[in-house]
């Protein structure tokens, strides 16, 4: 869809992707950095104990940031569904007030016929009541 006629920002979207990006490769940088400057325990339990807290805490970050995007994923997804509605019922109602037209058109030029055969004459607005009377009794 046109995302200019439906209020989009694109600047947005581009600010949150690049918000995004600057996550991921803060989260990794982190991790790099905590792992090379773990403290060096001269106990073997002791390194290990330490990398382990720094895996669960690094575990953890990663399913909240996960989590933060999949859920800003959706509502992406979601604004652009509805956009996408909004534009398709536009077009449709659109379209039906053009047939809507067309027909209340075509009814006016035919009772202006034929009133035309007997010389009547009737004003514009009495003729679109007719045509509107005569489209209605149709259906």
């Amino acid at each position: 869809g046109n995302c200019r006629s439906q209020g989009c920002d694109t600047s947005k979207t581009k600010q949150h992707n690049h918000y995004l990006t600057m996550l991921s490769a803060a989260r990794f940088a982190t991790t790099r950095i905590a792992r090379a400057n773990a403290p060096r325990a001269v106990n073997a339990l002791g390194a290990t104990r330490s990398m382990a807290i720094g895996d669960t805490f690094g575990a953890k970050e990663k399913v909240e940031e996960d989590r933060y995007i999949r859920a800003r994923e959706q509502e992406i997804a979601e604004a652009k569904a509805k956009a996408a509605a909004a534009e398709a019922n536009y077009k449709e109602l659109e379209g039906m007030d053009k047939e809507k037209m067309a027909a209340k058109s075509a009814a006016m030029n035919e009772i202006a016929d034929l009133l035309a055969q007997t010389g009547d004459v009737i004003s514009e607005a009495g003729l679109a009541n007719l045509a509107r009377w005569k489209i209605q009794g149709s259906k």
